[in-house]
This record gives C-alpha cells, sequence and structure tokens, in this order.
C-alpha cells in the first residue's frame, strides 16, 4: 500500500510505522500528538479527557509509531448492552496528515473490534464537521448533526459504520490488515 505524504507516494515500509496497544510509557507522545491538533482539530479543554481516557480506558488504545515516535493514537469502546463500538479519540499528529496513517489506524480498529467475541454491528463516532469527511469517505454515514453539540461551542458530527461480513472483507481486501506491521492480534 502506498502511503501519501506531502504530495509524494511512499510505501509502507519506507515509513517503518507500526501500530501497538497504548503503553503508559506512550502518554507524553500521545500528549504531543494531540496537542499538535489544537486548536486546529480538538479544543485545548479536550485534553482533561484524553488524560482521564489514558489513566482509565474504557476499551483498547492504540499508538502508531515510527522512528521519530507517536505518530498516531486511538482506541475504541464495547457496549456489553448494545450490539455497538465507539470510536475514540483518533488522531495523527499534525505533521503526518494526510499520510494514510489515520486511515490504516481507523481499519485497524475496525479490524480488531471485528475480531472481539462481542464484535459490534454498528460503529459510531463522534467528530467536528471540518473531519466527518474523513469518515464518511471511509463508509460511514451522518446519522446525526448538533449545532455547539460540544460543550466547547463546536458543533458535532455522529457517523456510523456497518460492520458487516461484508464490510470486513472488504477492509481486508484493501490490505489495510497488512498496511503497517503489528504486535497485536486482531
Amino acid at each position: 500500500m502506498a502511503i501519501r505524504r506531502n504530495n509524494a507516494a511512499y510505501r509502507h515500509d519506507t515509513m517503518k510505522l507500526h501500530i501497538r496497544r497504548y503503553r503508559p510509557d506512550d502518554r507524553k507522545g500521545v500528549l504531543a500528538a494531540f496537542r499538535s491538533n489544537v486548536p486546529a482539530h480538538f479544543p485545548a479543554s479536550e485534553e482533561s479527557w484524553l488524560r482521564s481516557a489514558l489513566d482509565d480506558p474504557d476499551g483498547p488504545l492504540f499508538v502508531v509509531v515510527d522512528d521519530s515516535g507517536i505518530v498516531g493514537f486511538g482506541g475504541y469502546e464495547l457496549s456489553e448492552f448494545y450490539d455497538l463500538g465507539t470510536l475514540v479519540f483518533g488522531l495523527v499528529r499534525a505533521d503526518r496528515h494526510g499520510t494514510g496513517i489515520g486511515r490504516a489506524l481507523l481499519a485497524y480498529r475496525l479490524l480488531h473490534m471485528a475480531g472481539r467475541k462481542l464484535r459490534p454491528r454498528y460503529v459510531t463516532v463522534d467528530t467536528h464537521p471540518h473531519t466527518a469527511g474523513f469518515f464518511r469517505r471511509c463508509g460511514f454515514v451522518e446519522i446525526a448533526r448538533w449545532p455547539a453539540g460540544y460543550r466547547s461551542g463546536r458543533d458535532r458530527v455522529d457517523l456510523r459504520f456497518d460492520l458487516t461480513d461484508e464490510a470486513v472483507a472488504a477492509l481486508r481486501a484493501r490490505g489495510w490488515r497488512d498496511a503497517l506491521t503489528r504486535d497485536d492480534p486482531a
């Protein structure tokens, strides 16, 4: 899979990217990646929520790492009562936007959910309008739009992905499972 970086194609093996489970010693790198996206993609006020999620996660969290350190972060939560998974965070260090890292991390999380005993039928995400297009291009459909839906005053968009067998097969066929090296089996 070719990954785009500054309008030039690089093969993923050239970039030496790796997705793995978050560890406590990743905290500083995750916070730095988050801060690189403030205020364009996250309000600074969400850092306290991120810190809370790192301290007491409600589901698995992952980092994307290259030779420079942590370049991406995200996780998900699964409901015990609803046939639902929810993506949490999902960010790429600002200097690596547009390289394919976000798409690979998203696919990784979807495939990881698909391999769980409590595999959800639906996966949801809430995000800002300027990033909703990314999720639509990845197969999500918009289900709600909330003007000033975040306490920060930013608008909120809710999207849903149907994690069907066909969707999982399509993710695998695109090579997302093999796009980056991994040490955490789905």
